[in-house]
């Protein structure tokens, strides 16, 4: 028999390093946990951070001769609280 965990899901956090001169991806990476979607440019590298909330979720199997193998099932945007503006 196998077990399978379904419902599995983790905030994560991409951030993406554009360089605007040489119009090249110079990073990319994912953290753990929430942050807020925005941009931010360095002026000296001219290197644009992108950082994008996802949700991301999956299901983990177990077989009987305790191999697992997992499968992502869910790639979102992460909902945002809207600020208000005052």
């Amino acid at each position: 028999m196998t077990c399978t965990i379904k419902g599995l899901t983790q905030p994560i956090c991409l951030t993406l390093i554009y360089n605007l001169s040489s119009r090249l991806l110079v990073d990319s990476f994912i953290d753990c946990g929430n942050c807020e979607l925005g941009a931010s440019l360095d002026p000296d590298n001219r290197n644009l951070t992108i950082r994008v909330p996802l949700t991301i979720g999956g299901e983990v199997t177990f077989t009987d001769n305790l191999q697992s193998g997992c499968v992502t099932t869910l790639v979102e945007l992460t909902k945002q609280s809207k600020k208000k503006e005052k």
